[in-house]
């Protein structure tokens, strides 16, 4: 048989669902804001080492082309 609860009960029942709620929903913000964070480092750190990357890949393709195209003496 289901149980009957007082209005007391229920208002008491309805306030700790908010309080939980309102717990949970602010652990999500915090959550998101870490990853957010951790992403953003993380892309920083890929950038500076495509920046980094590409300079020394591009100066040995330079020389590849430059040693191809001009014809030594």
């Amino acid at each position: 048989m289901a149980k009957i609860y007082t209005r007391q009960e229920v208002k008491r029942r309805r306030v700790n669902f908010q309080i939980f709620a309102g717990i949970y929903d602010f652990l999500g913000v915090v959550a998101g804001i870490v990853v957010i964070v951790a992403c953003a480092f993380l892309l920083a750190a890929l950038v500076n080492w495509v920046a980094r990357d590409g300079q020394e890949s591009f100066a040995s393709l330079l020389d590849i082309f430059n040693s191809a195209i001009i014809i030594p003496k």
